[in-house]
């Protein structure tokens, strides 16, 4: 038997490992190297010295076990390199049982707590409750501190088989609950994989974080193999980017890269060099949003709710725009056009925010819509705009008065003038506009849009027979 502090853990069946091969096997967290050689089984580290390569992989050849990455050797038996150099292999106790092959692995030494301990836990703090990404060689230390706070409920991860999908379905996530989600990927080709992904999450305001190893601290700058400057290529898609160090304060760049995907609703990146993710922080609490955030449902001005609200009194035949932004308010929205028996329509990324088959409902207005919504902008006197970008796909006319709502003061007059540019949350917005307008000049326009549905699908239906 082995000395108190080791376990033995049976690592093959016996006559699995024939004569003269080698194979790698998994002792709890660890990965050894198995040789049989000259009738004895030994048990080595299954990293070479030199760069790590996998001698679990590798062949014994000319009685010395070759390291499959860069030819090096050393002892099937005993680990010891030929020709007095000092690299040699750790190796441990074997013992061949009725059984199977056991060895005598070390008891683990309690984890030490790590930088990549500390900004998991930060993220989760803030909210992130899924990742989905690819491990590999260069994100391990992030990856094992993943794990711990997945093996207690904190965190889902998702393996994929390529970081592009990785990317969008975290884009997807934070489209559809406006809750932070991560990707994750190695360094490099692996890294930059993501970045198609990132450009979707950009452009339709999703709160994203990446997470991307690096090559260690020591190679940056040398060329090394797959080494890229990360933070430049991301610089583009993400509004917040911060290359950890050894010194970083870990739990504040966490909270920053959530606060900036968060507030902004778009892409943080925290790039992770190899030796960083393993740095002792024994004592280093995790970052939390008390006290970095505040309530967002802010009410509009009163002097522009006030204009808008008169602009809304005036107007007989008032339409609706609503847009991807006002995703997660539509109650407010619809309570409000059907109090003004307004239509509503969707931009293409809108579309579905209100059913066809309600009795306001118009569909999608320009390239990919229907020609009710067109005819309801046509004419419209006044058109109520919530949550737009007006791209150019949708073509939100610009000749008409505008009443335009968003929580971004950016996204208020963006390509051109409106009327009435009114800064606030959109669900707040349209429940004080509901409230201020008890009476307007408007008409009901629910009979014209049942008739503009007839009329279309009648067409349909004849152009079908033609």
């Amino acid at each position: 038997m082995g000395d108190q502090s080791s376990a033995w853990l049976k690592v093959l069946d016996l006559d699995e490992l024939p004569e003269g091969r080698v194979k790698p096997v998994t002792c709890k967290h660890r990965t050894l190297c198995l040789t049989h050689f000259e009738g004895k089984l030994a048990a080595l580290d299954n990293k070479c010295p030199h760069q790590g390569g996998p001698l679990g992989e590798g062949s014994i050849e000319g009685g010395l076990l070759r390291c499959p990455w860069h030819g090096w050797d050393f002892h099937p038996l005993t680990g010891k390199p030929p020709g007095g150099f000092d690299d040699g292999v750790e190796t441990f106790p074997v013992e061949v049982r009725e059984d199977g092959v056991y060895v005598a692995f070390p008891e683990e030494a309690p984890h030490v707590r790590t930088s990549s301990d500390v900004m998991v836990e930060t993220l989760v703090n803030w909210g992130v409750r899924w990742v989905w990404g690819m491990v590999g060689h260069s994100n391990l230390g992030f990856a094992d501190a993943m794990r711990r706070q997945h093996s207690e409920g904190a965190l889902g991860y998702f393996g994929i088989r390529h970081e592009g999908a990785a990317a969008f379905a975290a884009s997807a996530y934070g489209k559809l609950t406006g809750r932070p989600a991560a990707c994750f990927a190695i360094a490099g080709p692996g890294a930059t994989n993501l970045l198609t992904g990132l450009w979707d999450a950009h452009v339709d305001r999703a709160p994203v974080l990446a997470l991307t190893g690096q090559v260690p601290t020591h190679l940056i700058g040398r060329g090394a193999f797959q080494e890229v400057d990360l933070a430049a290529a991301f610089g583009g898609v993400a509004k917040y980017t911060a290359v950890a160090a050894e010194h970083s304060n870990f739990p504040e760049i966490a909270s920053l890269a959530c606060k900036h995907a968060i507030v902004e609703r778009g892409v943080s990146h925290i790039v992770l060099p190899d030796d960083v993710q393993v740095v002792e922080a024994p004592d280093t609490k995790s970052g939390s949003p008390d006290g970095r955030v505040t309530m967002r449902e802010i009410a509009p001005p009163k002097d522009s709710l006030d204009e808008a609200v008169k602009r809304i009194a005036e107007a007989k035949r008032p339409a609706i725009v609503v847009g991807h932004g006002a995703r997660f308010v539509m109650e407010p929205v619809i309570s409000l056009a059907e109090h003004l028996h307004a239509p509503v329509l969707t931009t293409f990324k809108g579309k579905g925010l209100i059913a066809d088959d309600h009795p306001l409902g118009c569909g999608v207005l320009g390239r990919s819509g229907t020609p009710v919504a067109s005819w309801v902008m046509n004419e419209a006197d006044l058109l109520l705009v919530f949550g737009a970008s007006f791209s150019n796909h949708t073509g939100i006319t610009s000749y008409k008065p505008i009443v335009q709502v968003d929580y971004d003061p950016m996204m208020l007059g963006r390509f051109h003038s409106v009327t009435v540019p009114v800064w606030g949350e959109i669900g707040v917005t349209a429940r004080l506009m509901k409230e201020r307008l008890a009476s307007t000049a408007g008409v009901d326009q629910r009979p014209d849009v049942a008739q503009r549905w007839a009329i279309w699908k009648e067409e349909k239906t004849r152009r079908l027979s033609e």
